[in-house]
């Protein structure tokens, strides 16, 4: 049965048995070194000293791994790897203390043979293994199984080659390791093959890390660094070695891997990481740079200044790299921030990424591109409108919000998480943000208008099918049966007319008063398409009529209606007619029901377009007349709008503005 963490009990138990086996190896390495009595100054020559230290560390934290990730192999492969070491320096140990015993040749010859070669299994399988699938147990694709293959098959070339680095350890006693045979004049060719090997699988590794780095997410990203920070020193360990320092004292670098793998798996949010590589690739390179420049200059010149080296080359080389000095360290500060930060530090190439995603998939791809872009764990669009919003990567607790205005309004918000360390964006962080705001605001706006044009357009189409529906119902139940009637008693008095007169007069009265009746469903049927009263007295006209209407209230009092207007207004588009009508009776309306005013202004004015606004002074004293948004300010808001313009109301005051685009009729 498993627990929180998805473990069994037998894994839990596995987990615990493997590293006490590990510790219990080392542990009887330790005590026959001891009762060796091997002195100090030999530790060196015996190559179980690291053995013993990796049979610790690697199992050690593989097992903390598989406790908490016990699906995912990475523990399992560190542990078996420090177990392979372990055993190698018990073998050691063991064959020191053995050989100054006396035991039997056999078992001596046999122990040291199966360590000699416990560590190269391990390390060509479990470890090789164990970086080809980090961080979540899994290769990309099934593609990269071939390299795992290749390592199994050339496995018995590197126990043919590694199992003889042993220093001539043991030699000429009776613990002698066997090693596999070779054919004479093989074994150059050998090495030279396990050399090629290493190095195709080092440039596979780094291959798949970096595209890797490249396709995953930001969790993955930070994962990998956490490798490439435990794996420096084990590249500086054997640079050392290569310049003839001790693996004695150089290879104990390697013990920071297994310690940053699991920060990787387990932890990777302890801290930013970048901040970490990104000073310690600086100056790194930047010393290194000095130096190998320093060296190579004193050179060249001492070369070209042969009567007085001692005395010009040094000072010429000193003045010159304290010119290149600072010119060095800032192309390496842009191209270490490039690869840690993305672009923070070049707003403008973020922008333009911003943009080319605007312009390919919409807001949906912003967030990852500006995720990408400055390499943020999360990002998140707000729109202010009450939409679904984009998002990308993992939120965190750690946020920060940038709002997003357009033209003094909020139109949403641009929510970034913070990095893992961080509590609050850094300065550059910021600038980029504030800049991306502008065209995300922008962008935000675009999508907002399109949204509510569509909403408008799917709106008027709707009403244009309701008011379809409408008008034939009432021509099929109303004006249709009526004339169709009217038909059949035109038919009846025609049959009557000849041999009984005064019966077809009676139908003939009856023949018009249904065609009076169709006449006034007609009518009725026209008033409801449009307003009569704008046919028959004009826009003006009509405002002024619904004025008079509006001047007495239910309860006696009296609306004072005043109609400000040109005498003559131009000729206008019906479609402004008639909004500017709706708009204008919907507020009088308004003003003389819900409003305690005594007198409401009524103007019109034609310029660009034709502005109408409607005041009252309803407000109490001291006070202003709250407008509570209903269906009549927002059905005056969808006339303005389906036309272009726009309807402002609020405090007791209405301003529509309407363009007069289009035909007139």
């Amino acid at each position: 049965m498993e627990d929180s963490k998805g473990r069994t009990r037998r894994q839990a138990l596995t987990a615990y048995a493997l590293l006490a086996l590990a510790v219990g190896q080392v542990a009887v390495g330790c005590v026959a070194l001891w009762v060796s009595q091997v002195p100090a100054g030999e530790l060196v020559r015996y190559d179980m000293v690291i053995d013993l230290v990796v049979g610790v560390a690697y199992p050690a934290c593989g097992t903390v791994i598989a406790l908490h990730r016990p699906r995912n192999p990475l523990g399992w492969l560190l542990t078996l790897y420090g177990l392979g070491h372990a055993f190698t320096g018990l073998s050691i140990g063991l064959g020191v203390a053995g050989t100054r015993a006396g035991w039997s040749p056999e078992v001596l010859h046999a122990l040291t043979t199966i360590g000699r070669h416990t560590w190269v299994v391990g390390s060509e399988t479990a470890l090789a293994f164990a970086f080809f699938l980090f961080p979540d147990g899994r290769l990309p694709s099934h593609r990269w199984r071939w390299v795992l293959i290749a390592q199994i098959v050339c496995l018995p070339v590197s126990l043919t080659v590694l199992g003889r680095s042993d220093w001539g350890l043991f030699h000429g006693t009776a613990a002698q390791p066997s090693y596999i045979p070779v054919p004479d004049g093989w074994l150059p060719a050998l090495q030279n093959a396990e050399t090629a090997k290493a190095c195709l699988v080092l440039a596979a590794l780094f291959t798949l890390l970096s595209l890797r780095y490249r396709r995953g997410g930001e969790q993955d990203r930070r994962r990998l660094l956490w490798l490439i920070t435990g794996t420096v020193p084990l590249a500086l360990s054997v640079v050392l070695q290569i310049f003839g320092l001790p693996a004695l004292y150089t290879s104990y670098l390697t013990l920071f891997v297994p310690v940053a793998i699991a920060i990787a798996v387990l932890r990777h949010e302890l801290l930013d990481i970048r901040v970490v590589i990104s000073r310690s690739l600086l100056y790194g390179v930047l010393t290194l740079g000095v130096i190998a420049a320093y060296a190579g200059l004193v050179t060249f010149v001492q070369s070209l200044l042969a009567p007085l080296p001692e005395l010009v080359a040094p000072a010429l080389v000193t003045v010159g790299l304290a010119v290149g000095f600072e010119p060095t360290r800032r192309l390496l500060q842009r191209m270490v921030d490039r690869a840690l930060y993305g672009d923070r530090h070049d707003p403008v190439r973020a922008v333009s990424r911003i943009g080319e995603r605007l312009a390919g998939t919409g807001m949906a791809a912003v967030p990852e591109a500006v995720g990408e872009a400055l390499r943020l764990p999360y990002v998140q669009v707000v729109p202010k409108s009450g939409e679904a919003g984009a998002d990308w990567g993992a939120p965190d607790r750690h946020t920060h919000t940038v709002p997003l205005d357009y033209d003094g309004r909020c139109v949403g918000e641009l929510v970034v998480g913070l990095r893992p360390g961080e509590q609050q964006p850094a300065p550059a962080d910021l600038a980029v943000l504030e800049l991306l705001a502008v065209p995300l605001a922008a962008a935000l706006h675009a999508t907002d208008l399109s949204r509510q044009l569509q909403q408008s357009r799917e709106r008027i189409v709707a009403a244009r099918e309701e008011e379809r529906r409408r008008i034939r119902r009432d021509l099929h139940d109303g004006l249709g049966p009526t004339l169709a009637g009217v038909a059949f008693q035109a038919d009846a008095v025609g049959n009557l007319w000849d041999f009984d007169p005064e019966r077809a007069a009676g139908l003939l009265a009856g023949l018009r008063t249904e065609i009076g009746g169709a006449v006034v469903e007609v009518r009725r049927l026209v008033d409801g398409l449009r307003p009569p009263d704008l046919d028959q007295l004009g826009l003006l006209g009509a405002l002024r009529e619904r004025s008079a209407r509006l001047s007495w209230r239910a309860d006696g009092s009296r609306v004072s209606v005043r109609v400000q207007a040109p005498e003559r207004l131009p000729p206008l588009p019906a479609a402004v007619e008639v909004a500017a009508y709706r708009i204008a009776t919907e507020a009088l309306t308004n003003a003389a029901r819900h409003a305690r005013a005594s007198n409401v202004d009524l103007r019109i004015e034609i310029g660009d377009g034709l502005r109408l606004e409607v005041c009252d002074d309803g407000s109490p004293v001291g006070e202003e007349t709250a407008w509570q948004p209903g269906v009549g300010i927002t059905s005056m808001q969808e006339r303005a709008a389906e036309l272009g313009g726009n309807c402002v109301a609020g405090h007791g005051r209405v301003v529509a503005l309407l363009p007069l685009g289009g035909t007139t009729s």
